[in-house]
This record gives C-alpha cells, structure tokens and sequence, in this order.
C-alpha cells in the first residue's frame, strides 16, 4: 500500500482506532512562508554539511504546530543519484524511543500498565536474576540492562539480518548487569526492547502494527513508522570511514525494533513534537510525566534532564525537550521548544559523520534563527 493510499484512507476514515479519552482531534494548518532569515540559517547549515561530503540533509521547523519550513539537499542515493526530497523518508535512530514512551504511557492511561511494574510481568522469559527492573528504569536507562544486546558471550547473532525476540531476549540473559536498578545512569538501548516486548505482550499486536494504527495513522504522520513496514523503505546511508564517504550496511529494524528502528521525515517529526506536547498524542498529565526528569534512587537527577524517552534540558537558553538519533548511515536531532512552540528536526544520511554534519549543531542554529525571526 503507498503513503498516498494510506493517507487517502485516513481521509475517509477507513482505520478503526481505539483512541483514549479527552485527547483533541488533529487539525492539519497549511503550509506558510518562513522568515528570510530562517531559511538562510537552514541553508546555510545545509550547505556546510554537504560541502563536508554528507550527501543529503533534510530540515523543517513548525512554529505552534504549522509547519513554517521544509526543505531537502542533496541525494538520498549517490550511487543512483537520487534526489532527496521533503517526503524522502530517512533513518532517525534513538528518537524511535519517544514513540516507545509515548506507547507505554498510552496503554499506562486505559490501565494495561504501571511505569512500576516489573519487566518479568510482560517479559516473562527474560530473567532479571533477582533484581526488580521496573518499566521507569527502562524508560529512564536506570535499569543496569546493558547498552546493547548483541555482544554476549557465545551468543553469535547478526544485528544486520532478522533477529526474534528470543535470540535477543536469550543474549541478555547471559550478560552481565552493569549495576543496581536506580543506582546508576547509563543509557541502553537493549531496555528499549524490551519496552517494545511488553507493548507486544499487551496489545496481542507486533510493535510496528501498534505504531501504525496507534500513533502515526491517527497522527497523519504516513511517512513515520518501522522501516521496512508500511511502505516505508529500508534505505542504506553513509558513513566517514579513514577520511571518505562510502556505503554502509543497515542494521535490520528486528535488531533495535523499539530503540531505533524508526524511519521518518523532518516535517512529521516537527508535527510530531507539537502534536505530542499539546494532548494530540496522549493526556496532559501522560505528556508531564514523559517531560519530567527522572531521579536515581538517591534523588539525583539524571544527566540531561533524562525523562521518559526525552532529555528535558534548556537549549538556546530555553526549557526544550529533545533527543538525537545515530545509526549507522544516518544522524538526526529532534528539538522542541516548549514555551515558544517552536519544534526543529534535522536528519541526514550519513554517520559516522563529519563536525559540520552534527544535526544537534544544526538544529541549535536553526532554532536560534527561528527564535529571532518568530
């Protein structure tokens, strides 16, 4: 099915989606024209990234929910010399876990969860070994879990071809822990997926589905999802290798499923930002409690102001809830700036990367001119 068809069915209201109560409809601003100076700033970050051999660099910025600016470089495929475009949709990493996050607490709201349950209730196969690892030590990377599943001691597996959820779940069963619950910060992308395990123990649904019918239909975000899934292509990026730019394999989406393997465009991430921040997405009481900073168990809070599957920290001397995507090939920023309403996503297809490719340096000066202009 193509984007187009499905945004066709969305209009005629072909999807039965179970929503929760008291969120408000989505209504779609058209398109305005961004200040002079906005656009310059994009460009000129655009152009600094391409001149440093990142072959594509795709922007935009909403101003209270409009999209003010959306703009593509370059090519999405080098070798085919593929323009990119603002629908080219691109690989987005990490910020994959803010969906994560904003599902649990979904399902948290029709009270299929507690953030304080245990991860054995929904993951029974996975064995904590005596330790209490609550969903909020997951979803805050307090949990002790490691970084990545794939690197246990005799367990070969390939993150680059289809994994299940056994193969991950029986190689973090044999990796040690890296602390206590709630005693430490370390940022995991193994207990992302077991977020997604849970999602898919709870609704009867794979993670991708959930997604697709949950948040991005409902949303109009059609270009957002699991790569490889609903006519969403699994593109290959670029990387900086011993000073060239060259091809590189694409960790296949089973293999970091609810930790990064989302695909999107910079124009449905800045929609997604505010849709999420203004009781679109979830309750006003489900989005505090994704923005306010987690704490350790001796009351620290944690570095970036690390919340739900966002850091909540000022940027550009604002409150501003963010987070950055990296798989290899691509690198992306996502930024929202919450008393302005102004939301900045930058996403380009190559990393390992060079210093002005960076999307989070690039998303700061972006927002600094919106700031200005707005």
């Amino acid at each position: 099915m193509t984007r187009a068809l499905l945004a066709l069915l969305l209009m005629l209201g072909q999807f039965s989606v179970v929503a929760a109560p008291r969120r408000r409809a989505v209504r779609h601003p058209s398109p305005v024209v961004a200040p002079a100076a906005l656009v310059t700033a994009a460009r000129q970050a655009a152009a600094s990234a391409m001149e440093a051999g990142v072959p594509a660099v795709q922007i935009a910025v909403s101003h209270r929910g409009r999209v003010i600016y959306s703009e593509a470089f370059g090519t999405t495929n080098r070798e085919s010399a593929t323009a990119a475009t603002p629908r080219s949709v691109l690989r987005v990493g990490s910020i994959t876990k803010q969906f994560t996050s904003a599902a649990i607490l979904r399902l948290a709201e029709r009270g299929a969860l507690s953030l304080d349950d245990r991860i054995e209730k929904f993951v029974p196969e996975f064995d904590p070994r005596g330790r209490t690892i609550t969903l909020r030590h997951l979803l805050t990377h307090t949990s002790g879990v490691a970084r990545d599943w794939w690197f246990a001691p005799n367990q070969p597996v390939n993150p680059f071809s289809p994994v299940t959820r056994a193969q991950v779940i029986n190689a973090l069963n044999v990796r040690p822990f890296d602390f206590a619950p709630g005693t430490k910060w370390s940022y995991s992308n193994a207990g992302y997926m077991l977020l997604g395990y849970t999602i898919e123990s709870i609704t009867g649904m794979s993670y991708a589905d959930f997604i697709q019918t949950e948040l991005a239909l409902p949303l109009g975000l059609i270009d957002t999802g699991v790569c490889g899934t609903a006519s969403l292509p699994l593109r290959e990026g670029y990387g900086l290798l011993n000073g060239s730019m060259v091809r590189l394999s694409t960790l296949h989406p089973s293999a970091i499923l609810s930790e990064g393997s989302f695909c999107s465009t910079a124009s449905d991430l800045v929609r997604w930002s505010h849709l999420l921040a203004t009781g679109h997405a979830m309750l006003p009481a489900s989005y505090t409690a994704m923005t306010t900073p987690g704490r350790l168990a001796n009351n620290t809070v944690l570095p970036l102001g690390y919340a739900l599957g966002v850091s909540t920290r000022n940027m550009v001397g604002y409150p501003a809830v963010s987070h950055g995507g990296a798989v290899n090939g691509f690198l992306s920023f996502l930024l929202y700036l919450s008393d302005q309403e102004i939301a900045v996503a930058v996403i380009t297809n190559a990393f390992p990367a060079p210093a002005a490719g960076d999307s989070e340096l690039m998303a700061i000066a972006i927002a600094k001119a919106a700031l200005d202009a707005l």
